[in-house]
């Protein structure tokens, strides 16, 4: 198994769990989304999984949560660096894939650019990498 495949699963997972430390501090507005970028992070850890079945469980946030969660305003900042870092992950990935594995790290990748963006994120020509 890849470095680059191993980085997405527990990119995933840590997303995950970030949306779960963030979701009790969102408003009523933002539930939705946050139910929707759960959902798709759980389906593409699952998938990742599938391909790489051996990948150690780390069930912990991976860095993604570095800072207090504690408004509204916490909550979207964590999610929006989360989506930005994973898509960077998925970029990675992308590199050293071809074929439908290519595909689908990059559809990844620009799933990921752009909840970010809805959660607040700039938009950048490489999300997810300093500028």
């Amino acid at each position: 198994m890849t470095d680059a495949l191993m980085a997405a699963v527990t990119g995933e997972e840590a997303a995950t769990y970030a949306y779960g430390v963030a979701t009790p501090w969102l408003d009523a507005g933002d539930i939705d989304l946050a139910r929707g970028g759960l959902a798709a992070h759980r389906a593409r850890v699952l998938a990742l999984r599938q391909i790489a079945p051996d990948a150690a469980e780390s069930g912990m946030p991976g860095g993604f949560v570095t800072g207090p969660i504690d408004s509204p305003t916490s909550a979207r900042r964590l999610l929006a660096d989360v989506e930005a870092r994973l898509c960077a992950v998925y970029a990675d990935l992308a590199a050293v894939s071809a074929g439908p594995a290519r595909r689908d790290a990059v559809l990844a990748a620009c799933e990921c650019s752009a909840r970010s963006i809805g959660w607040g994120a700039p938009t950048a020509a490489f999300p997810g990498y300093p500028a």
